[in-house]
């Protein structure tokens, strides 16, 4: 009768100790899958401005579409 007990209690110990690494590797899945969203938001934010980089707007992209147009009419005369 007291190896029933003695198992039971172990079962009892083992399910409680299983339950909480279950909900700790929840809690786990779920900082992981904010930090994905961070991490996809910022890779999201390096693209625009990588295309901000490469197209050039205003002031700047102006003088360099004027200085292209000039350099061409140069060269066909």
């Amino acid at each position: 009768m007291e190896i029933q007990i003695l198992l039971i209690f172990i079962l009892s110990i083992l399910t409680v100790v299983f339950v909480a690494i279950g909900i700790y590797f929840v809690l786990i899945l779920k900082e992981f899958r904010e930090t994905i969203r961070k991490a996809n938001t910022m890779l999201d934010d390096f693209k625009s401005v990588t295309g901000a980089l490469a197209h050039p707007l205003g002031i700047v992209g102006g003088i360099f579409k004027g200085y292209k147009a000039l350099k061409n009419l140069k060269k066909e005369e």
